[in-house]
């Protein structure tokens, strides 16, 4: 059974964006993750072709099963796509994910103007109704392998998968924290499970002299907030709908004067599902994007970038970084030490000083695992 376990990168092995990773269970076919990259103005998906050449599959429609990790376009962007493709596979995710899922691929395309003829929104929305939500910490059997989601911190709704089959075990951990964010808590795994096998999402893992900032975002919070004390209103634009649910939660928490937030209807919408799901997220002052009804000075937060050309406003980009540092990972890696680690979604080395996780851990005479970068296309037996 050892030797009928393979891993095929089709997108986001050597860089970030259309992360989408074929598992071959014995003779199950596992799709991990199907998302799309951005190049300038181009928008890609994973390279399917490389999973048809490499004899596993005839066709696409022979896949059985996708997994999810979490709600950035990243990772599920390409999902419907996917789903067309493999229209046998059952769809999995977190409760919380589907949400993300569902605004992002569906309600949003409404909201920013888009349109879809009527055969496109109904195929649209079939493909939602195929996914299936699963619980943290309650394993599922599908026969040949059993599946437990696990908490991975990142963004409300991320997990962890562990893939039971045989005696092996084996984590892939989709995008990861190792310490609480605003809205999510540190990603967990039971200290009993050893894991013999990890793919990991490390997008750091080259980049030694990179340390995370952590104060960048209340930095972004006492910007706002010395704008609104000089009379002026800020426009918050954000470039993914997590980061502004977070930036929210700690305006909320630090706004002492009880300054009027507004939210636009390109975030409002994914709020108030989370909201349906015992997520706490809107306060007193926090209000629905009204132009005509508008307190000043205000805060807006939005994910429309046209709304930041508006001279009314101060404007302020949300971003900031939700990726463990290259510390972390060599943290997480040596906590969980397995025997092996194939390293996705991962980035180049940024100077000639940056080593490689691989190269630290070569050094770490308490860890004995050997890291392996993986590369698209390439067929890795596990």
């Amino acid at each position: 059974m050892k030797n009928d376990i393979y891993l095929i990168p089709l997108g986001g092995a050597n860089g970030i964006g259309a992360s989408c990773y074929f598992l071959k269970l014995g003779k199950s076919n596992i799709v991990l993750d199907a998302g799309v990259g951005y190049n300038k103005d181009l928008v890609y998906g994973p390279n399917l072709y490389l999973l048809l050449k490499s004899l596993f599959v005839n066709s696409l429609n022979e896949i059985d099963k996708i997994f999810i990790s979490h709600g950035h376009m990243d990772h599920i962007g390409f999902l419907l796509n996917m789903m067309k493709e493999a229209s046998k596979a059952s769809v999995y995710m977190t409760d919380i994910t589907r949400v993300f899922a569902e605004y992002q691929l569906y309600d949003k395309n409404y909201i920013i103007g888009n349109s879809f003829s009527t055969y496109e929104e109904l195929g649209i929305k079939i493909g939602l109704d195929r996914i299936s939500t699963l619980s943290y910490m309650k394993p599922i059997d599908f026969g040949e392998y059993k599946v437990t989601f696990f908490q991975a911190g990142h963004i409300p709704g991320a997990c962890m998968m562990l893939f039971e089959y045989g005696k092996r075990k084996i984590l892939y951990t989709g995008d990861y924290s190792i310490s609480d964010t605003p809205m999510t808590r540190k990603c967990y795994i039971p200290d009993d499970i050893e894991i013999d096998t990890l793919i990991i999402c490390s997008v750091h893992s080259k980049q030694s002299n990179y340390s995370k900032d952590e104060n960048v975002l209340l930095d972004k919070v006492y910007s706002v907030f010395n704008h609104i004390n000089n009379g002026h209103s800020v426009c918050c634009t954000i470039p993914q709908l997590s980061k502004g649910i977070e930036f929210l939660k700690i305006l909320n928490d630090m706004n002492y004067k009880n300054i009027p937030i507004y939210i636009d209807n390109s975030v409002i919408n994914v709020i108030e599902k989370l909201e349906k799901l015992s997520i706490p997220i809107f306060e007193k002052n926090n209000f629905i994007f009204n132009q005509k009804n508008i307190k000043k000075p205000h805060i807006l937060l939005t994910s429309d970038k046209k709304q930041s050309n508006n001279m009314f406003y101060k404007n302020i980009r949300i971003d900031f970084s939700i990726h463990d540092d290259f510390n972390q990972i060599k943290n997480f890696i040596t906590n969980i030490n397995p025997k092996y680690a194939y390293v996705v979604h991962y980035e180049k080395e940024k100077s000639e000083e940056d080593i490689t996780i691989e190269q630290e851990i070569l050094f770490n005479s308490s860890c004995n695992t050997q890291v392996i970068f993986t590369e698209e296309g390439m067929i890795y037996n596990l």
